[in-house]
Order: structure tokens, then sequence, then C-alpha cells
């Protein structure tokens, strides 16, 4: 990942303006019907279902990205933002597979296998000599697969809305603000 390799504040500087540029895409996707119509039908493979009308998690992945790199060390922010990227794909692709009972509409393997990835990118990481090793990349790793399984309420929603924050945008700022207060 990038993010290990380059500058801080060349990082800071990239996904600031890439979240800015991805905001202001979605936003005008949106107030234009004919763009959204003609966006969503070539990127439908890309997108969920609930996206056609809302922000798309890659926007909320590149403004969860830029806040990881301002507010967190550089080794916090690339572990936060790799547990994201693999470990959340991994997690549908089992917990859709898996059949057993369900918590919060999702499967338990999927954050068993969510949480897995994360130790082996954690394990990656600190055998390349890429990050240097502290327990807290590991409680990082479980903190994030815990909020992959846990929705979190919209604070701004109304009574009876179901709608929860994107965990593309609080996988990596949970988990990144865990392991920067234990010292990583």
């Amino acid at each position: 990942m990038v993010g290990i390799f380059a500058s801080h504040e060349a990082m800071v500087v990239a996904l600031g303006v890439l979240a800015v540029g991805g905001l202001a895409f979605d936003l005008a996707r949106i107030r234009m019907p004919w763009l959204n119509r003609l966006l969503v039908h070539w990127f439908a493979p890309l997108l969920k279902h609930e996206e056609d009308q809302q922000i798309t998690g890659a926007t909320y992945l590149a403004i969860a990205a830029f806040f990881a790199f301002l507010l967190f060390d550089q080794a916090v922010a690339a572990s936060a933002l790799l547990f994201l990227s693999l470990g959340d794909p991994v997690a549908a692709l089992v917990g859709s597979r898996m059949p057993g009972p369900r918590i919060f509409a999702k499967s338990p393997g999927g954050t068993v296998a969510f949480v897995a990835v994360s130790l082996v990118i954690v394990a990656v990481l600190v055998g390349s000599g890429a990050v240097q090793y502290h327990w807290g990349l590991l409680i990082g790793a479980g903190i994030a697969g815990l909020v992959e399984l846990t929705p979190l309420p919209l604070p701004l929603a109304s009574r009876g809305d179901t709608r929860v924050l994107d965990d593309n945008l609080t996988i990596p700022l949970i988990s990144g603000a865990v392991m920067q207060l234990l010292g990583v």
C-alpha cells in the first residue's frame, strides 16, 4: 500500500483531493437525475442497490482514508485501511455463503473471516518490516471486525429510520482511533 511508503503529508494532500472530488462528484450525480441514471447504469456491478441515491462506499472510503492519515500515525492509518479493504470483502464472501444464525443481519462466520484476514495483514506488515510490532495492532484487528459486525446508527437519522453509518467510514476510523490510543 502506497500509504506505508509515501510521505505522510503527500498522503494527506492526495487523499484530501480525492475525498473532496469524490464527494463533489457523488453530490452532483445525486442532484442530476440524468447523470445519476447514466452512471448507475455503467457502474451497476460495482454499486450496492442503495447507492443509486446515496454517497457511494468508495467515496466514504476516500473520506475515511483522508481522516485516517490526517489524524493517525502512518502505520495506524495504513493498517486500519488494509483491515477494511481486504477484510470487508472476505467477510462479505464468507458471510453470504455461511448458513446459520445472523447478528445484525450478518454472519458471525464473516466476522471471524474479517478478523483472521486482519491478523494476517498484521503478520505481513510486521514480518515485512513495514510496521513495527505492537500488541495494539492485534486489538485494532479485533475492533475492526467488531465494527464490521455492529451497525452504528446514523446520528441524524429520524425515529424509525434504519440508516446506519457506512462501515467504509467507521471501520478505519474506529479501529485506527483505538490503535492510536493504544500507542501503536
